[in-house]
């Protein structure tokens, strides 16, 4: 699951773009879902900066799936205090990949339990025998 570090103050910068959010580590596809929000470039390679309230990136990326785990202030000057934020992403786990060989075992594991059921036919005495 990946993480994502959100930073960004609550006190305005100035009057012509009065907040200012740094988002790093998006995804590729995340960054073109957040592309409607004005976008004040990159400050590196893995970090956009968005002319945004926090709240509003906060918002916007709990709508494609993000939570946030953790969050903290740090006090830069008096009277202003910049916040960060950590968020992370789940993903549904992947379909696991089934060769011939693991099939084969799977069946095997299958009939090997199948013994062991309450459910069997016979009244609950059949056993089936396989070699260890």
């Amino acid at each position: 699951m990946p993480y994502i570090l959100i930073r960004g103050n609550l006190a305005s910068y100035g009057h012509k773009h009065p907040f200012r959010v740094l988002v790093s580590g998006l995804k590729a596809a995340d960054i073109e879902q957040l592309n409607r929000f004005p976008c004040g470039g990159y400050s590196d390679e893995s970090t956009v900066v968005y002319l945004q309230h926090p709240c509003v990136m906060l918002t916007a990326l709990e709508v494609l799936g993000y939570r946030v785990v953790a969050s903290s202030s740090t006090a830069v000057k008096q009277d202003y205090n910049e916040y960060m934020w950590t968020m992370r992403k789940e993903f549904s786990d992947p379909e696991p990949y089934l060769s011939e060989t693991s099939s084969a075992v799977i069946e095997r594991d299958n009939l090997a339990n199948s013994g062991r059921e309450g459910g069997n036919f016979n009244g609950g005495n059949s056993k089936i025998d396989l070699p260890e």
